[in-house]
């Protein structure tokens, strides 16, 4: 909540780091594929979806300035984008050989809003891939997800409740399809089952979360989540319950 109080509340727009946009072009070559799949029954030639990846980098790259790390900072720009490059073609070349072929897509890339009775705010989201009955979302990361992390995922529970309100059942499963770009590339991919009781935890986090806003109590995240890090986070380094090192960026 601290981010979100910067970024909204106080307008600090940080730019992304390079992990998030491998993950942008990494999305952009899942969904040229999976949208092909959904027009014509079969997935794009591999060179097609790489050059997607490719593009949708280099694209999301020169729109915005870049956040980073200390040890990125020591290397050549050139070489350090060509890097983010190459993790992006290769995150979406795993995508396409070992999950789009068993994805039978209707949607991605969906947008929604949902406005919650008796709140001043609406919960909005963009659902990767959907299927008949199943919601998918893409992730990338440098190892392997915990075995619990879909069931653990809020954000997953509130795009079933999403669905549930705005078409009128909820999916029967959520998927998470993690590309692990490790020692050697892999897919990984979670499910769960959401839950009425799913459901109420969302509602839940909704109702505090208007609470803090009303409050103007923003704690910070919890130390040791991925959203108190230097790589994901673009407040960590000025942020005042975490240490300051030098920020760098480029433009």
């Amino acid at each position: 909540m601290e981010a979100f109080r910067r970024r909204y509340l106080e307008g600090e727009i940080i730019p992304p780091g390079v992990a998030a946009i491998v993950g942008t072009g990494t999305h952009k070559g899942v969904e040229v594929n999976l949208s092909h799949k959904i027009s014509t029954g079969e997935l794009l030639p591999v060179d097609a979806v790489q050059d997607a990846a490719r593009d949708g980098l280099i694209a999301a790259w020169e729109s915005t300035a870049i956040t980073l790390t200390p040890e990125e900072s020591t290397q050549d720009v050139r070489e350090v984008r060509g890097q983010a490059v190459d993790k992006a073609v290769r995150l979406a070349r795993l995508h396409h050989a070992e999950k789009a072929p068993e994805i039978n897509p209707v949607a991605v890339e969906r947008p929604w809003s949902l406005e919650i009775p008796g709140y001043s705010f609406e919960l909005v989201g963009t659902i990767d891939v959907l299927e008949t009955v199943a919601i998918r979302d893409t992730k990338t990361s440098g190892k392997s997800p915990q075995p619990d992390a879909a069931l653990r995922s809020v954000q997953l529970k509130a795009y079933a409740l999403a669905m549930k309100v705005l078409d009128g059942t909820p999916p029967e499963k959520v998927i998470l399809d993690y590309l692990v770009d490790g020692k050697a590339a892999k897919a990984v991919s979670l499910e769960y089952e959401p839950t009425d009781e799913d459901f109420q935890v969302v509602l839940a986090r909704i109702d505090i979360i208007d609470k803090m806003l009303k409050s103007g109590i923003f704690p910070p995240a919890e130390p040791g989540s991925w959203a108190c890090s230097e790589k994901w986070c673009g407040y960590w380094r000025t942020c005042r319950y975490v240490a300051h090192p030098k920020q760098f960026s480029i433009s």
